[in-house]
């Protein structure tokens, strides 16, 4: 007779301590904590993220979580016509609303997106008009019957299967109305009334316009915020499920069967999760809006989302992801500080094995070079002069340093692991070139810079290192200095900088990015910002950018795809002149050290990794 083994397989194993390395799948019981064990079942989680480049609330939205769209919005008493696409991991700038407003509702997609109605601040009022997005450009569409907005949108799939709870009008007010309009992706028409009247905010809604949800709302006078929600199914709405925990102007994102929504408690940083019949509570988002909520958000079903445009944290962005493991989201982190404070160094590496020499410890000058090994810093040989806004390139066994100040220099040194070696010097003197270059030891390339005491300053010229001869490169569009860059010789990028600081002349801080295949140098998506004296990290196709200067000192970083800038999650420290990885570390994994923080240099150093997923093991609970 077939024993148990053959019937079924192997026996659950029973184990002292959880297995390493277990499959997804694996079951056991850990006889230590007496519960039965296995890898990967789901679990939620809420993320902090990037923050958006303009911070607002009332803004409306569409899209899921990698691949969503936030339009316009106000932060009082300004209204935005901005609009940002968010990629799951940062927001980027996109084409413009056609008028700056705030309250319109979203539904589609990120490529065949709609808003429609809003308000326009000033006399303009509520308004009608409604637009559609076709991914890089705004279209007029048809108009909504009459002036209104703060509607809650169910339109999750299309533009063209959308129905609207009407939250507001000239004539309702705060009261809110039972009035739903449908969209068939030309023209708005009237839709059946819900049974109870409310307004809410314009992301208060989930699913399509034949399996719809709204959820909660709010009537005057405050704080009535509410419990209950609604179905829609084609044809009529039916009362469903109500909220433990009410919300008076929720974000929601999702399907009529499987939506997520934030509630009022705690400072609207309560969520709860919706199955198609009843609601559970989530984990808090961790991101607080005392001031009231009018948030953003996208999402295609309740496993994952964003939310962002919250009231008062204006930029704060949170993501939902439910996963069989833990999802930690990119962050800078602490490390080891600087042995002492410095700025506008030479850098290059990884973020495991990093380099920076010379710069000022402010005010003098230092030749110093100083390793990183990812926890600890040790002193090697000098540089070959105590120089400042130099730069570099290469590994930390196989580096490159040129140029300085003071005055410009011409000077260049091969380091080799220990101690550096002068070599063939550039054509052209220059400093505040970035403190890293693009390429390596044997590849490498200059980016234009600054040839103090000539003028114009400012440079156009750059230059080529091939491990013994310099030769003269592509010319970069317009004359730059203290441009941040990574990549290769045959595929590298530069972006920010100086324009021209010429005696008289104004300094224009750039936004343009350029990248260069060998040879010339070709326009690229331009930064959401301004930005120069900023570290970088990374290759053509993923670069990072961080802190350096706008209008002041800034933490802010940015990620590069080869093609356009999106915004990271900030550095803890503002600061100029900071030394980053070099392009052997990438855009995931980078270092910034040092720099100019107001009115004195710092020894910070922050590491920044990417997001990462890790299958974990669950118990398995009955009930």
């Amino acid at each position: 007779m077939a024993g148990y083994n053959e019937i079924r397989g192997l026996r659950v194993k029973y184990l002292s301590d959880d297995p390493s390395g277990a499959e997804d799948g694996q079951v056991w019981y850990n006889s230590a904590t007496g519960n039965l064990r296995v890898q990967g079942i789901g679990a939620g989680a809420w993320s902090s993220s990037a923050s958006m480049i303009t911070g607002r609330y009332t803004a409306g939205s569409f899209g899921i979580q990698t691949a969503a769209v936030v339009v316009a919005g106000s932060q009082p008493p300004t209204a935005y016509s901005n609009v940002e696409e968010y990629n799951g991991t940062g927001f980027s700038a996109a084409t413009a609303y056609p008028a700056a407003g705030f309250s319109g509702s979203g539904a589609g997609t990120e490529t065949a997106g709609l808003i429609a109605a809003g308000r326009f601040p000033g006399p303009g009022g509520m308004q009608a008009t409604s637009f559609e997005y076709d991914g890089s450009s705004w279209s007029p569409t048809g108009s909504t019957p009459g002036a209104m907005d703060n509607l809650a949108s169910c339109g999750t799939e299309t533009q063209s299967n959308v129905i609207f709870a009407v939250g507001r009008t000239p004539a309702s007010g705060n009261s809110g109305t039972t009035t739903s309009i449908k969209y068939n992706g030309s023209v708005f028409s009237g839709g059946p009334s819900l049974n109870t009247a409310r307004m809410y905010n314009v992301s208060s809604g989930a699913g399509t316009g034949t399996a719809g949800l709204v959820i909660g709302g709010f009537i005057d006078p405050s704080p009535n915020a509410m419990t209950n929600c609604e179905e829609f199914d084609g044809s009529s709405w039916t009362n469903t499920g109500a909220l433990n925990v009410a919300t008076g102007f929720s974000t929601a994102f999702g399907t009529q069967t499987d939506a997520v929504t934030q509630v009022n408690t705690p400072d609207y940083q309560g969520s709860e999760q919706y199955n198609g019949s009843t609601w559970t509570a989530l984990p808090d988002i961790g991101v607080a809006s005392p001031g009231g909520l009018y948030g953003a958000s996208a999402g295609a079903t309740g496993d994952s989302g964003m939310i962002s445009a919250m009231s008062p944290t204006w930029d704060k962005t949170a993501e939902w992801n439910f996963a069989a493991g833990t999802v930690t989201a990119g962050a800078w982190s602490s490390a080891t500080a600087m042995p002492e404070k410095n700025y506008g160094a030479g850098s290059f590496g990884s973020q495991d094995a990093y380099l920076y020499f010379g710069g000022s410890p402010y005010p003098a000058k230092t030749d110093a070079t100083r390793e990183y090994d990812g926890t600890n810093w040790t002193t090697t040989g000098n540089y070959t002069g105590s120089l400042i806004y130099l730069g570099g390139c290469g590994t930390q066994t196989a580096g490159l340093g040129s140029g300085g100040f003071p005055p410009a220099h011409t000077a260049a040194a091969e380091y080799d692991g220990s101690s550096w070696t002068a070599v063939n010097s550039m054509s052209q003197a220059r400093m505040n070139t970035g403190s890293t270059y693009v390429g390596i030891q044997t590849a490498a390339l200059v980016v234009g810079g600054d040839q103090f005491p000539s003028t114009p300053r400012s440079l156009t010229a750059c230059e080529e290192y091939d491990g013994t001869n310099w030769s003269t490169g592509g010319v970069w569009p317009t004359p730059v200095q203290n441009t941040a860059q990574g990549g290769t010789q045959a595929a590298g990028w530069a972006a920010g900088g100086l324009k021209d600081s010429s005696p008289g002349s104004p300094n224009v801080t750039q936004d343009a990015t350029n990248e260069y295949n060998g040879t010339a140098w070709t326009g690229s998506g331009a930064l959401p910002t301004a930005t120069m004296r900023a570290g970088s990290a990374g290759t053509q196709t993923a670069g990072l950018l961080f802190a350096g200067i706008n209008t002041a000192n800034t933490a802010t970083s940015y990620s590069y795809d080869g093609t356009a800038w999106a915004t990271n999650p900030s550095m803890a420290t503002a600061r100029q002149s900071i030394g980053g990885a070099g392009v052997s570390s990438p855009g995931t994994a980078a270092i910034g050290a040092g720099g100019y923080v107001s009115p004195n240099t710092t020894t910070a150093v922050e590491e920044f990794t990417g997001e990462t997923s890790t299958a974990a093991a669950q118990t398995i609970t009955v009930s």
